[in-house]
């Protein structure tokens, strides 16, 4: 971003999930649940070659009780001599604050029409928000390389951006990241997005060895020069001892 530029994306997104992907990548019936997320991303120009990059925000997740949860609760019921409850436990609950995140991105070089990018930053969370958010320690840390172009599909202007990064300390430990975004504009005012997010934790924890991927698919729409609207889809097409999550998405863009 040059300097005293920048964007930020208010994103929300309603998610929810009935089946999990097991140690073979078979699709399993699992307990449901359902999340309601809004994120703030910013990016602010500070220097030519320093971009700042900040993100916040809310969420609301519900889960169903798993299928031996009552059981669990009428045997203990039952060994403490106590009433047996009708009714099983509520599964996990949370609601508030969710992701900080704090970073820059600096520029390494660029060669014909490729640039190349790095991007380090910190995490951070409150205990009760990381169960629900990928992430065991208070503190984590995010380092990427970034490599993007701009190319043109019959005429119409696009870009790709891709990322290579390492996360640590998830809840199954130290995590590879890998995101990939294609962007199209067939009309002036109308951007389209396929993305894929992949997240794989070699050394695996409690879980095992896990993996996680999902595609995005959405529209951006410009509405002025300065706000653009986007809206889509989002789906783990796979994975390994991962939800198979799936949700819509919405967002408000507002350049500076």
């Amino acid at each position: 971003m040059p300097p005293g530029a920048g964007q930020a994306i208010v994103t929300t997104t309603f998610a929810d999930a009935r089946k999990a992907y097991d140690a073979k990548g078979r699709l399993i019936q699992t307990p449901s649940y359902r999340k309601f997320e809004t994120r703030v991303y910013v990016e602010h120009g500070l220097f030519d070659w320093l971009t700042i990059v900040a993100e916040g925000g809310y969420m609301n997740f519900r889960g169903a009780a798993g299928s031996y949860d009552h059981l669990n609760l009428l045997i203990e019921e039952a060994k403490a001599g106590l009433p047996l409850s009708l009714q099983g436990p509520p599964g996990a609950r949370y609601e508030g604050l969710g992701l900080g995140a704090l970073g820059a991105r600096t520029l390494l070089f660029t060669w014909g029409d490729y640039i190349v990018s790095l991007q380090a930053g910190v995490r951070a969370a409150s205990p009760a928000a990381r169960r629900f958010l990928d992430m065991r320690d208070p503190l984590q840390a995010d380092l990427r390389l970034l490599v993007g172009r701009p190319f043109e599909l019959f005429g119409f202007p696009g870009f790709v951006d891709a990322q290579l990064g390492y996360r640590s300390r998830g809840q199954n430990g130290d995590e590879i990241r890998a995101d990939l975004t294609a962007g199209l504009r067939p009309l002036p005012p109308i951007l389209l997005l396929a993305q894929s997010f992949s997240a794989f934790a070699p050394r695996g924890g409690p879980a095992g060895v896990v993996a996680a991927q999902k595609f995005q698919l959405s529209a951006v729409y410009d509405v002025t020069a300065s706000l653009s609207l986007q809206i889509g889809a989002i789906a783990a097409i796979g994975g390994v001892n991962s939800p198979a999550e799936r949700g819509l998405i919405s967002a408000f863009w507002w350049r500076y």
